[in-house]
């Protein structure tokens, strides 16, 4: 289990008001529900529930009865309000431990591959280590002119997959990644604060991090930051590019693709996508 830090939040996370799915059907409006229901962390009430999806009070009374009568909504201590059912937790438990985290992140790195093709790479952040790791990838159609390193952990001060996640660490933590860096570089490598800083700031209010050759000569790397359901860094997901075959007319294409599948996984760690509608118990 990762442990977890307090973040600044990225602005391609901000929330905004849940609306309702293009479907109108049942299994859309209940898919809806549930979706707002177990992002809450205390219970809620019809209202709350009825504003947030936009829905009217009297269908999402009605569905909330059948999730109910399912175990996957339950009355929390008065009628009035509700909370996650056991059924519901019990089905997610289940999911955590039967469906490794490799499952999902494949075919959203496939997507985006496909989508520009160019290797798309998922980069994990180790806390205990202030460090980031080449975790997975998927290779496009062209053969790669340099080796990326996997299951190494590297500096989070060089290239977008580090400088991605070292944007939206609290500031102690940047700090001592810095010193780590001062004391550890096999180089003597350390980046110019001020300017490091400046550029961190630049990414968190871009929601990216863009380099060229920082930490494999002959690379161009677009990557976005990756959180997880507490709203803390959890990563970087994006491409690292040869420079000879990198065109700058293509960058916006790269940085929609990796802005938009790091916000995928970030949604399917759970991170957040929708106010919070608690309500009083």
């Amino acid at each position: 289990m990762k442990k977890k830090e307090s973040s600044a939040t990225a602005s391609t996370m901000a929330t905004a008001p849940a609306r309702p799915v293009a479907d109108t059907g049942t299994v859309a409006r209940v898919a809806l529900l549930l979706r707002l229901i177990v992002e809450q962390q205390g219970p809620f009430t019809l209202t709350d529930i009825a504003q947030a999806s936009n829905l009217p009070a009297p269908t999402v009374h009605r569905l909330l009865d059948l999730l109910t009568q399912q175990g996957l909504v339950a009355h929390a201590k008065s009628q009035r309000s509700y909370r996650v059912g056991t059924e519901l937790y019990r089905i997610a438990s289940l999911v955590r431990v039967n469906v490794p985290l490799n499952q999902i992140v494949q075919p959203i790195l496939a997507d985006a591959a496909q989508e520009c093709d160019e290797t798309c790479y998922f980069a994990l952040y180790l806390p205990a280590q202030l460090a980031v790791m080449y975790e997975s990838r998927v290779d496009s159609s062209h053969s790669l002119d340099y080796r990326v390193d996997f299951n190494r952990p590297m500096s989070l001060l060089w290239g977008s997959s580090g400088r991605a996640i070292l944007a939206f660490l609290p500031p102690e933590r940047i700090q001592a990644a810095i010193e780590q860096e001062r004391r550890f570089s096999r180089d003597g490598r350390v980046p110019d604060e001020t300017r490091l800083m400046a550029e961190l700031k630049r990414i968190r209010e871009q929601g990216y991090a863009y380099s060229r050759g920082q930490r494999v000569p002959g690379a161009v790397g677009v990557l976005a930051p990756v959180f997880d359901q507490t709203g803390t860094i959890y990563g970087s997901l994006g491409f690292t590019v040869p420079e000879q075959r990198f065109r700058e007319d293509k960058l916006p294409q790269f940085i929609a693709s990796a802005t938009r599948h790091a916000a995928q996984l970030s949604n399917a760690l759970g991170a957040s996508m929708s106010p919070s509608i608690g309500g009083a118990a």
